[in-house]
């Protein structure tokens, strides 16, 4: 079986955030790959615990992918300051030709567009994806899923960095699906539930989410914290009342635009323009509203923002405007090289655990811990991917295996397939979840 579809049949998605479905991603054919172990979100520890405790099969994945895409390098993108991760990739690496690229403490360095700057010189166009340059990047646990489902294993687990208001901060291995409540009693809640707000993913680009949830696919991290903490009321902020106050506020002292990612890969987009566009529509050029597609919602014009105002925001909401009218992205440049700043203007990310007040969380060691045994239920999310929900295999009542599929790519469409991450009997079967009662719970 090829690569392509053996990493379709394992159900294997983007596991850094995106989700995007790696068979998709693996079918084509490219100079390069790129392992992504980056991480610059603040807090998080995955990538770097998954190249350190899993390094051999990293290795194993990106050759596998450089093999299946005929790439000329393979290329592994970390901190310089990952010592052992960097230790234990050399050590897996060997005598084989794999590169390591060395990068600095700064964010958005694990964007995909910004790593495939930083390390080849080489600039994505506007709208566009690294493959159009003759790149394919995969975060590094999706290389350790790859080698995996060649040796016939399906995605029935997830790493997950757990810090905040809790007792046991760590990196998790828990099965695809185990419930959030689950995860924080066992690393014990220092607040009571109603206290606390939990955010999926990073701090930057993480959401907030119920804590009646479950673990998915892309799950980098939970990060636990008090309901009155700063980052929770300004992710919490009403979309109308900061487009009210931008219109009213910004100062267009062009601070965002200054250090917007996307604008220092020199694509036209300025952050300072969408918001007086949002005073002044008319006085504003078409391409400042276009630029929405470009936004890739780091959220460095929130951090820049004297005014504590957010081109973010204002950018979300146009984009969402302009998709529900059917709109196109008509910016398609390619810069032949970044911003002449683009250098110079990088923000190292301990700026931004100071400025929302996430020091006393921060740790570069949070130990890599497996779950003892398997939560008594888990809750299989159907559209973890992007593109399609995913198509129920199973009905309630029925037994089902760990590693079975339970839901499969609909006909002709963008999406993942999915496995029972525990032995067990579905319990609810609904368009958008599958519940397992565990086997052994009760």
């Amino acid at each position: 079986m090829s690569l392509v579809n053996t990493v379709r049949e394992a159900g294997i998605i983007g596991a850094g955030g995106a989700g995007f479905p790696a068979h998709v991603k693996v079918d084509c054919a490219v100079e390069m790959v790129i392992a992504n172990g980056a991480e610059c979100e603040p807090l998080l520890n995955t990538d770097q615990r998954v190249m350190e405790h899993f390094a051999d099969e990293v290795v194993d994945g990106l050759l596998k992918v450089q093999e299946a895409v005929g790439a000329k390098r393979a290329i592994i993108g970390l901190k310089a300051h990952y010592h052992e991760a960097i230790a234990a990739l050399r050590k897996a690496i060997g005598e084989r030709e794999v590169e390591l690229a060395l990068l600095k403490n700064f964010y958005p360095s694990g964007d995909e567009q910004i790593l495939v700057t930083e390390i080849t010189g080489r600039v994505v166009p506007e709208g566009g994806i690294p493959l159009q340059v003759g790149i394919v990047v995969c975060n590094v646990a999706t290389l350790m899923n790859m080698s995996r489902a060649v040796r016939g294993q399906v995605v029935t687990t997830k790493e997950v960095t757990l810090v905040g208001e809790i007792d046991q901060p760590q990196v998790t291995i828990c099965p695809v699906g185990t419930p959030i409540r689950h995860l924080l009693q066992l690393a014990g809640p220092k607040l009571p539930d109603e206290e606390l707000v939990v955010i999926d993913g990073g701090p930057m680009m993480g959401n907030i989410v119920s804590l009646d949830g479950y673990v998915k696919k892309t799950t980098s991290g939970l990060i636990f914290l008090s309901k009155h903490h700063e980052l929770v009321r300004w992710k919490q902020i009403p979309m109308e009342w900061m487009l009210r106050r931008a219109a009213a506020a910004c100062c267009q002292c062009r601070d965002c635009t200054e250090v917007c990612s996307r604008h220092l890969q020199g694509h036209r987009i300025q952050p300072h323009m969408i918001m007086r566009g949002l005073a002044y529509p008319e006085r504003v050029h078409d391409q400042a509203m276009f630029s929405a597609f470009l936004c890739s919602q780091c959220g460095l014009c929130e951090f820049a923002c004297p005014l504590n105002l957010s081109p973010k925001m204002a950018y979300a909401e146009v984009l969402k405007t302009m998709r529900a009218k059917g709109v196109q992205n008509p910016l398609k440049n390619a810069p032949t090289e970044p911003h002449e700043f683009n250098a110079t203007r990088k923000i190292d990310k301990r700026r931004l655990t100071r400025r929302y007040d996430l020091e006393q969380y921060d740790s570069h060691s949070l130990p890599l811990r497996r779950l003892s045994a398997p939560p008594p239920m888990v809750g299989i999310v159907l559209n973890q991917a992007i593109g399609t929900p995913s198509v129920t295999l199973v009905g309630v009542g029925d037994l089902v295996t760990k590693g079975q599929l339970i839901a499969r790519i609909a006909d002709g469409k963008l999406g993942a397939n999915h496995h029972a991450s525990v032995a067990g009997r579905v319990v609810r079967v609904d368009s958008n979840l599958i519940l397992i009662a565990e086997q052994n719970a009760g």
